[in-house]
């Protein structure tokens, strides 16, 4: 096992050098069976049966550029929501750990060169201050103890180190509840730059750096200015655009008039 010296405590097991810190349980295997759809369906076209390659690549490339600017080479740094590691695969330069409940999503990760562990965020098996950046993405979102998940976040982040969390922005949580939703945990919030603001800096006294936001798509749920009678007008509007006037002026008005789908937001450890 690589690097045990940044564990602060011994796995219940190892599955194929993978450490293993969190007991299976109904939680765990809700995530599990969402992981295995996910492998399954993947092609070598397409790593994601939910949303198309271009669109997860600038969902990662917002996060990666924040990365970009606040590591330098030899840096230590935590992926906590792993997955496949392909954030993670972007920045060799780094020394890279992930970590996730997906066995499936470690043994890709696992095979990129990241040093990875099986864990929930509840039961983090890392020393405090190991890492000079804890990044997390599309986790806290899924989260069951939402304050003990951030809590160990900062916890292992370095005194003076940098958080970057990814999140769904103002989301609509609706379609969690459908009966015909094939999973029955999934997303069980949803987040706004000042609720999270509020709970870093607020409730965990660290420092809010920044924030940046990513995807910015047609829905009527995200429409920033509610005027039911011209809805359907500001939808033909943006058809028209993207084929008239191509992509750019497209993204322009999606900017103008839609939320974002997701937020990033840095915060420093004190």
């Amino acid at each position: 096992m690589a690097n045990v010296d940044v564990y602060v405590k011994m796995p219940l097991e190892d599955d194929g050098g993978i450490p293993v810190f969190s007991r299976q349980d109904a939680y765990i295997e809700n995530y599990e069976q969402i992981s295995s759809d996910h492998l399954a369906s993947m092609t070598e076209e397409q790593d994601n049966p939910w949303i198309s390659e271009e669109i997860w690549q600038e969902l990662e490339e917002s996060t990666a550029a924040l990365i970009r600017k606040f590591t330098v080479a030899g840096n230590r740094i935590l992926d906590v929501g792993v997955g496949l590691g392909r954030l993670l695969s972007r920045f060799p330069e780094l020394d890279r750990f992930g970590m996730d409940i997906s066995r499936g999503y470690l043994q890709v990760s696992q095979g990129k060169g990241i040093q990875v562990c099986c864990s929930k965020i509840e039961d983090m098996p890392y020393r405090e201050n190991s890492f000079d950046l804890v990044v997390c993405t599309d986790v806290l979102e899924h989260v069951v103890d939402l304050n003990t998940a951030v809590r160990n976040l900062i916890h292992v982040t370095k005194q003076g180190g940098y958080l970057i969390v990814r999140v769904p922005y103002r989301e609509s949580l609706a379609q969690y509840l459908d009966d015909d939703y094939p999973y029955h945990l999934a997303h069980l919030r949803t987040f706004d730059e000042f609720s999270l603001r509020i709970l870093f800096t607020k409730l965990f006294q660290c420092q809010y750096y920044e924030c940046s936001f990513a995807l910015y798509e047609p829905s009527l749920f995200k429409l920033k200015y509610k005027l039911p009678k011209l809805n359907f007008l500001i939808f033909m509007m943006i058809r028209v655009a993207h084929l008239i006037f191509g992509k750019q002026i497209y993204r322009m008005l999606c900017r103008e008039l839609f939320d974002a789908t997701e937020i990033n937001m840095v915060f420093k450890k004190l």
